[in-house]
């Protein structure tokens, strides 16, 4: 299989449950639903950051695509694949009319996750709320942790 050509400019950073995470590197979820549409082009590396207890960089995708659909269709197509239960989904887009669909694959965990207090400390990196950017070059540092 030929190696896709990831965006040039960036990779994505998730913040992420652990629950999430946790499914995205067991396969069992395989999109992430968001409200706002990430400005990347596809494909393109994503770094998978644990929130919560964890507080960790725990792995790697691939962002295959990402598209905007109304709230219904979104679940429609992809609900099976987000381990979200129908009330979590449209608690989380309550308000909005549609929703991002970001289809993950290719997840691999890191050899040993590397906490926060090791990303601050030696990057100044800052654990984004929902997905920030980083370049590729910040990337291999931030993973190099």
């Amino acid at each position: 299989m030929t190696e896709p050509i990831l965006d040039p400019d960036r990779a994505l950073v998730l913040a992420l449950k652990p629950r999430f995470a946790e499914a995205m590197l067991a396969g069992t979820k395989t999109v992430e639903v968001r409200r706002a549409m990430p400005r990347i082009t596809v494909p393109t590396l994503a770094l998978l950051y644990a929130s919560g207890s964890v507080r960790a960089l725990v792995g790697t995708c691939l962002v295959r695509s990402v598209a905007r659909y109304p709230a219904d269709e979104l679940w429609h197509l992809y609900g099976t694949d987000t381990a979200l239960s129908r009330v979590e989904f449209d608690a989380y887009l309550q308000g909005r009319d549609s929703g991002v669909a970001v289809l993950l694959e290719s997840a691999e965990p890191l050899a040993a996750p590397i906490s926060l207090h090791t990303l601050r400390r030696a990057h100044g990196f800052r654990p984004p709320q929902s997905f920030a950017y980083v370049s590729h070059a910040q990337r291999r540092r931030l993973l190099a942790a």
